[in-house]
């Protein structure tokens, strides 16, 4: 017996999935993934909701579901060497609890893909990848590690659906944010590009979460990773939050 299985029957949901699917989000295809594209609501259109979406960013705060960005955790005492052959930028002066952006190339010089990378602690680092190169990109640490520079301390590991995750961008980030987690938010206590553990708070008590100072929006912002079986109660409790500060989640399009 043969089992035919076509590319586009493979669908994965973020553990937010259904709350988008509620809210009458339209989705898109990310890689194997299905992600919001907007929230359109009743006689609106889809770019006219993609377009309100990026206003109320830039005026007041969104919220967004980036569970789908690929994410490898990294251990050793050679993980900032390892970093420094595969990035185009230097990481082995990168501070524990702060985060780089960083550019990753191909052998002839072309952008192979790019994300951030956070020291969590003295050898332990999180590298985040585009929604459609995590496999792509792990795969390639995996091979350098075991092939071309088995001699490195390092050890790799897929966390990507271990963690959910949810990035709050706009001029009243800080105050949501400050109203969610349980660590001082203020800009002198965690400046652009920190990282720090926290806990946030939801209906159901606190759950244990990282947050991050990093945005690609171009406004004050924030991310909000959490074991991917609090992701929707991370993501209910941000809305109820929101409410006081003109909260909306945004899409693929709007970012």
């Amino acid at each position: 017996v043969y089992v035919a299985v076509t590319w586009y029957s493979l669908r994965r949901h973020t553990a937010m999935h259904e709350w988008h699917a509620e809210q009458g989000a339209r989705f898109v295809n990310a890689g194997l993934w299905k992600r919001p594209h907007s929230y359109p609501r009743p006689g609106e259109s889809e770019d006219d909701a993609a377009n309100r979406e990026a206003r109320n960013v830039r005026q007041n705060v969104g919220i967004v579901d980036l569970s789908t960005l690929g994410k490898i955790e990294l251990q050793g005492r050679d993980v900032a060497e390892f970093l420094n052959r595969i990035y185009a930028n230097r990481f082995d002066n990168l501070q524990v609890g702060r985060c780089r952006y960083g550019v990753m190339l191909r052998e002839d010089g072309f952008v192979r893909d790019d994300g951030t990378t956070s020291r969590l602690d003295v050898t332990h680092y999180l590298v985040t990848t585009t929604t459609a190169n995590a496999v792509a990109v792990m795969q390639l640490v995996e091979r350098l590690l075991q092939v071309d520079w088995s001699d490195l301390d390092v050890y790799a590991t897929s966390v990507t659906e271990n963690w959910s995750a949810a990035a709050v961008s706009g001029p009243k980030s800080r105050a949501l944010v400050a109203a969610l987690v349980d660590i001082d938010v203020s800009n002198d206590a965690f400046p652009f590009l920190a990282v720090a553990s926290c806990n946030v708070r939801t209906a159901a008590g606190s759950i244990p979460a990282r947050l991050f100072r990093m945005s690609y929006s171009g406004e004050l912002a924030y991310e909000v990773h959490v074991p991917s079986r609090h992701g929707r109660a991370m993501w209910e409790a941000a809305i109820a939050a929101g409410a006081a500060f003109d909260l909306m989640p945004y899409g693929t399009e709007a970012m």
